[in-house]
């Protein structure tokens, strides 16, 4: 299924990573190679068999090529609106391991429609299985979306907006957006011991006006384990100050 939506950019990037925790991922046996013309038609056990102007080459298990590729495949859920998933998932390994990847495509009617098979090389097969890991794992804010549930009246955003946060270490960033937000960035740190933030933001309203400022905040988990963020901030381009509470949805 082929979904067209209109949506500011942290509403699709808060819609693909709901999408890919509900995806399978499942990475194939062995590693597998490329081969071209007579003898990619011996090959009876290749996954993939393409033609460009008439030559045909096929992508079948091997230990011994040159250019050898893990692959795995990401089985997305039944129904769920996936556009824009592939250059997604390619721009969040390529950002995060340096690796690039290929994309193959097929349909299997019996597990939900089109799918995908990904192929990275043999030498980022660990890295990128990590980013994957990780990406839908619930043991940090790396990956984790909030919405706004209450706000200052000073406050640029409102329930309409949302977060989407990656932290690296001690390295927490977000991309926002939504509601009378076009787009924003936050960008700081986190301190583990204390579970506080220390942030700067900047932010393009749907008007296009641009603002800034900065803020304090303190990172709780609520009793059925989402996320929750306090943060106290000020204005850097304007007066006034306030709070904002977010939240991680629930289900």
């Amino acid at each position: 299924m082929v979904t067209v939506s209109q949506e500011v950019g942290a509403q699709t990037e808060a819609r693909l990573r709901d999408v890919f925790r509900q995806s399978a991922v499942e990475w194939l046996p062995g590693l597998w190679a490329f081969v071209e013309g007579e003898e990619a038609v011996r090959h009876n056990d290749s996954i993939a068999e393409i033609r460009d102007e008439g030559r045909l080459s096929a992508l079948y298990p091997s230990l011994t090529a040159a250019e050898r590729f893990g692959v795995f495949r990401v089985v997305l859920p039944r129904g769920a609106d996936d556009s824009g998933f592939v250059g997604w998932l390619a721009s969040r390994v390529k950002a995060q391991t340096g690796s690039g990847l290929f994309v193959i495509c097929g349909q299997n009617a019996r597990r939900g429609g089109i799918f995908d098979f990904y192929g990275v090389p043999e030498a980022a097969i660990g890295e990128v299985g990590t980013v994957l890991a990780r990406s839908r794992s619930i043991g940090s804010l790396d990956g984790v979306v909030m919405r706004v549930v209450a706000t200052a009246s000073n406050a640029a955003i409102d329930q309409d907006t949302i977060f989407c946060f990656d932290q690296a270490g001690d390295l927490i960033t977000a991309r926002y957006g939504g509601g009378p937000i076009a787009d924003g960035w936050l960008a700081g740190t986190f301190d583990s011991d204390t579970s506080t933030t220390l942030f700067q933001y900047l932010q393009v309203d749907v008007g296009g006006g641009v603002n800034s400022g900065h803020s304090t905040g303190k990172i709780d988990r609520l009793s059925d384990g989402r996320w929750r963020l306090t943060e106290h901030f000020k204005w850097s381009s304007r007066d006034g100050d306030g709070a904002n509470y977010l939240e991680e949805p629930s289900g």
